[in-house]
């Protein structure tokens, strides 16, 4: 794990963002990234985003045996997210992404505080601060709370909700897997975008 936040901080410096960060650009772009990541070529575009905002994003692979997410901290005074991509999934890195900017925007990480987690480990869920990041994430996703879902899932609904929301149709099903409404070899999964060779494109 030290040596993952190693490699995250050693990239964040070899490219720091050229302007000044901003809390309020960075929850307008929270908010919007749902809508904007319909598409793993959507991921492209991250890094530039963040830097407008005066935030560091950084992909560093996730190391043998390694299983953390995503990071968050502060690297010579500007905020700084890694990503290792794990998961592989839009929605599932989606939900690190916004997961890690609700730890900035929140102010759980400054120049001594790191954070550098697994998503899906519950243990970690227990503490206030996770919490209120999850809570974050969830908002930005479902910005007037989540859908009503019938007792019998198709197809055609998935597809609707995910018109009406404005998001992926895999962010829908992702989230009915966490809730335990689909299980988890359901095939609304089949040909699920994923992200990985995109990040692997980032600069």
């Amino acid at each position: 794990q030290r040596t993952w936040v190693a490699c995250v901080r050693k990239a964040a410096r070899a490219l720091p963002p050229q302007n000044r960060y901003s809390a309020t650009g960075l929850e307008r772009l929270a908010r919007s990234l749902p809508r904007i990541l319909k598409t793993s070529d959507a991921f492209s575009d991250l890094p530039k985003l963040f830097a407008e905002v005066g935030v560091r994003l950084v992909y560093v692979e996730m190391l043998p045996g390694g299983k953390i997410d995503g990071c968050a901290m502060y690297v010579d005074d500007y905020p700084v997210i890694g990503l290792s991509g794990r998961g592989q999934r839009l929605d599932k890195v989606l939900f690190t992404l916004l997961h890690e900017i609700a730890h900035i925007l929140r102010g759980h990480v400054d120049g001594e505080r790191i954070i550098a987690e697994e998503i899906d480990d519950q243990r970690i869920h227990e503490s206030e601060q996770e919490t209120e990041a999850n809570a974050m994430a969830a908002a930005c996703i479902f910005p007037e709370g989540s859908p009503d879902v019938p007792a019998r899932i198709s197809g055609a609904w998935i597809e609707q909700a995910a018109a009406e929301l404005g998001v992926a149709r895999i962010v829908v099903v992702g989230h009915l897997q966490h809730h335990g409404r689909l299980d988890w070899r359901t095939t609304f999964t089949k040909n699920a975008p994923n992200v990985s060779d995109v990040l692997g494109t980032w600069r």
